[in-house]
């Protein structure tokens, strides 16, 4: 939310001692040559970036400018390294005098944000002018996000640890908070949820990321800022059907194929495989996570893989055979696409499945459900629960700690967000029960989420044994 603080004088760092180890914190950037590295990194790319995006920031300025007249940057004061205040630079999404209006931070629907500003904010281009705060030092391409004071001035000592990292314009809770909108959406108390729910976690997220930090993980994290969860798996999935098409090439010519196959595979890729990605994604094969696979998803697969078909035999008539010379090549990349596609999504599935090895059954006896947990024992759950849809039950969304997990969809069911989430009176009026569905061992947090749930007007059902409220 943009906001602009009054000056403050710096808040001292603490040094403090995380919770739960014998010493002193280890954070990657005491590292001399990372800090070195890192610095230099940082100056190079941002000079570059500034560079190469200034056109694009002059086009972003004149539609912020004609918008509604008002000033085209916004500065809002942070506290960055060692509690350290300084101005942070963003394209003005926001109304004038927004910050006056009501909270810090914003929700899905904020009638404050400017009809450029919802685009901008959308693929975070308001954020392009912090190549200024990075270039002068004052923040680093890869980092915790910096707060304003009023929300510093709540941390907790373990918490402020956080002020020993130079801040970034993203880090690994930007990544996981991508759609931050969209999970404060149903939220009465924006501020209030944000700081008691958002930042603890975001924080854990930074400390945790910052005992391993290296500029090989810094870019890692840059690269999938950049690159959203569907473009990764548009990626994969056009390695899967390209390889397909080759193969098919391969048992054409008895696995002895020729350059003539080569040149012809090159010439044919692009426009066998593009109908085939463009189908997966209208069939919503891109939004679901790929580690979750069933049959109604391989009937998706299926379904999509057929029309790319159709829509092949009709470019080839069009274009009067001169694209595939044989016929069976159409019918032996249809099968090995899809059993390309069906082969990573498996494999995917059985690392997952792998990693968990809890699996239980339980009654169902309720029509709308929401789950907490999208580990093996709630997916199961949330599977058996939709083979029974017809009897009347219905998982409509997951809740889950991990932030990896928000946003996707395992088996077509949306991860919402955290569980914090069903203090919302919105989600107390989608839902008719509430099912807890995470390890028995995770007693700590099974008895916190006993505890939060207490006071939510829903049924609460404890999967792992545990007693219902």
């Amino acid at each position: 939310m943009e906001a602009r603080s009054p000056a403050t004088q710096p808040s001292p760092a603490i040094v403090a001692e995380s919770e739960g180890t014998s010493g002193k914190l280890e954070i990657g950037e005491s590292r001399r040559g990372y800090q070195m590295a890192k610095r230099l990194f940082d100056i190079v790319f941002a000079a570059i970036g500034i560079v190469l995006f200034l056109p694009l920031a002059c086009l972003l300025g004149l539609l912020i400018k004609l918008g509604d007249g008002g000033r085209v940057f916004y500065l809002q004061q942070r506290v960055g390294k060692g509690g350290k205040p300084f101005f942070i630079w963003k394209f003005r999404s926001m109304i004038v005098n927004a910050d006056k209006m009501g909270a810090l931070v914003t929700k899905q629907g904020d009638n404050r944000t400017t009809r450029i500003g919802r685009v901008m904010r959308k693929i975070k281009l308001d954020e392009l002018p912090q190549l200024w705060n990075v270039l002068v030092g004052d923040m680093s391409f890869v980092g915790p996000r910096p707060e304003v004071q009023r929300y510093v001035d709540r941390y907790t000592p373990e918490q402020r640890e956080i002020l020993r990292l130079k801040p970034g314009i993203t880090d690994m809770a930007t990544m996981l908070f991508r759609d931050e909108e969209s999970l404060l959406a149903g939220c009465d108390d924006v501020e209030g949820f944000y700081l008691r729910h958002c930042v603890p976690k975001k924080i854990d997220l930074n400390l945790k990321y910052a005992q391993h930090a290296s500029v090989i993980r810094d870019i890692w994290i840059i690269v999938q800022t950049m690159c959203p969860y569907w473009l990764g798996v548009l990626i994969i999935y056009a390695i899967a059907l390209a390889a397909g098409l080759w193969l098919s090439y391969e048992l054409r010519s008895d696995f002895e194929a020729t350059a003539q196959d080569y040149v012809e595979f090159k010439r044919c890729a692009v426009w066998m495989v593009s109908p085939q990605l463009i189908l997966l994604l209208w069939r919503g094969q891109m939004r679901g996570l790929l580690s979750y696979f069933s049959i109604p998803e391989m009937r998706r697969t299926v379904t999509a893989l057929l029309m790319a078909l159709g829509l092949q035999i009709v470019l080839c008539y069009l274009a009067l055979g001169k694209l595939i010379p044989t016929r069976n090549l159409f019918i032996m990349d249809f099968v090995l696409s899809f059993f390309a596609l069906c082969g990573v999504r498996m494999a995917v599935r059985l690392i997952r499945e792998r990693s968990s090895k809890i699996v239980s059954e339980f009654p169902v006896r309720i029509r709308r459900v929401a789950i907490i947990g999208t580990g093996e024992l709630a997916t199961n759950l949330a599977l058996d629960l939709s083979r029974r849809a017809k009897r009347g039950n219905q998982v409509v969304a997951f809740f889950d700690d991990n932030p990896r997990t928000w946003h996707k969809r395992p088996y077509d069911i949306p991860v919402v967000g955290m569980p914090e989430c069903l203090l919302s009176p919105h989600w107390q009026s989608q839902i008719d029960e509430v099912i807890v569905a995470i390890p028995e061992k995770d007693s700590a947090r099974l008895q916190q989420i006993r505890e939060m749930l207490k006071g939510v007007p829903v049924k609460v059902t404890f999967a792992s044994g545990w007693p219902v409220l």
